[in-house]
């Protein structure tokens, strides 16, 4: 019996408060780990299919002929897209699917390409890409000097060159004047000039025409016509002014006539009124002059 009451007992007190330290632990991380967390991931991705936006990418490709290139879209988006709009300067634009989320087309003209994509949650995005690396313009004339009558210029065309075979002149006689001399390195053309003006032609590589008239004075026609077209508009500035100016006097001499009619009104009014006030004295001393006379009737 002694051994056995010599043997240490457990404290009871001790263990049970553990145990329930213990189960308020795993109890708060359960509830952390299979309530909130779980609660707050489903919440944020329901926010973001909700709220999120189509993603893509619009790639212009390089032009070999400056004719025709290409336009590769690539969504990135991960929900699937609804619909998509492509469109150049608003006319629209058929695409090929060519991947899982890739689409090409052929552009033919230079201008502003716009992509509407909708996605699966209605959500909208609108996209602007500038396409600029086809030739549709012409070569472009520099440095025409006259002198001598032989005139003298440089064609210029950045993008697809110029087709130095097609450049040729006319006057009013000639319609196929070669030109003297051509030098392809630096574009320099020089033509002979025997009437009062002569009318350049040439292309580019793709076709773009140029049409130029030249002087006798060097001047071509072209420039002639917007210096005269600058000068109408800083004329009709001018009529535009002095029409101002007019209308402004008009006003201004209405409103003293105006101003002189009423003075004239007033003074008539005065001069009536004193008139009248004249007229009712005289009428008075009328009076006075019989009630005299009838007095001395009575006398």
């Amino acid at each position: 019996m002694n051994q056995y009451n010599n043997q240490p007992r457990p404290d009871r007190r001790r263990t049970s408060s553990g145990y329930r330290r213990d189960n308020g632990k795993s109890g708060f991380l359960s509830v952390l780990l299979f309530y909130v967390l779980p609660f707050i991931v489903i919440n944020g991705l329901i926010f973001l299919l909700v709220t999120s936006s189509p993603k893509a990418e619009i790639t212009i490709g390089e032009s070999s002929d400056y004719i025709t290139t290409t336009m590769e879209l690539k969504v990135k988006s991960l929900l699937p897209i609804k619909t998509m709009e492509v469109a150049l300067d608003s006319t629209p634009i058929e695409l090929t699917k060519t991947g899982g989320k890739t689409y090409k087309a052929t552009l033919t003209n230079n201008g502003m390409l716009e992509v509407k994509l909708t996605g699966f949650n209605k959500m909208k995005t609108a996209m602007y890409e500038q396409v600029s690396v086809l030739d549709d313009t012409p070569p472009v004339v520099k440095d025409n000097v006259l002198e001598n009558g032989i005139l003298s210029f440089r064609l210029e065309d950045t993008q697809s060159g110029v087709d130095y075979s097609s450049i040729a002149a006319s006057d009013e006689e000639n319609t196929d004047i070669l030109p003297l001399s051509i030098d392809r390195s630096t574009g320099l053309v020089t033509f002979e000039i025997k009437k009062e003006n002569i009318t350049i032609t040439a292309k580019d590589k793709i076709g773009n025409e140029l049409h130029v008239t030249f002087t006798p004075q060097g001047e071509s026609f072209e420039e002639a016509e917007m210096e005269n077209e600058e000068a109408e508009g800083s004329g009709d500035t001018v009529e535009t002014e002095a029409t101002g100016e007019t209308e402004a006097a008009k006003e201004t001499k209405a409103a003293n006539d105006t101003k002189a009619a009423k003075a004239t009104t007033a003074a008539k009014a005065t001069t009536a009124a004193k008139a009248t006030k004249e007229n009712v004295k005289n009428t008075d001393t009328s009076k006075s002059p019989s009630k005299s006379n009838s007095n001395k009737k009575k006398n």
